[in-house]
């Protein structure tokens, strides 16, 4: 498990499907799922959010990035889709974390 959640913690920018990472480790899929969710605590979807999110919040603390090139970055080619998965996971939106921070 630890070898697949490095996997998808080193693609955040690119779509990385259950099938991929259980075809990865050598299981199906569906056992795949049930094992991960087992061992991490959250579904496959929900923990690539959530580190996508992480990233997401550590790259906005660089003023030089601007917010769209950082959705990019985590994989997300709607900033829309991005600034509203980031406020239900934050509270805020990016432009608000980061005027929280001090930058503009």
């Amino acid at each position: 498990m630890e070898e697949a959640k490095a996997y998808i913690d080193s693609h955040l920018s690119v779509e990385v499907t259950l099938k991929e990472v259980a075809d990865m480790v050598g299981i199906t899929p569906t056992y795949f799922s049930t094992l991960f969710k087992k061992m991490t605590g959250d579904t496959f979807v929900g923990y690539r959010i959530h580190k996508r999110m992480d990233k997401a919040r550590e790259l906005l603390s660089l003023p030089h990035m601007r917010t769209v090139d950082i959705a990019a970055e985590v994989g997300y080619d709607d900033y829309p889709h991005f600034t509203k998965t980031f406020k239900k996971i934050f509270g805020l939106t990016p432009s608000d974390y980061r005027a929280k921070l001090g930058i503009k």
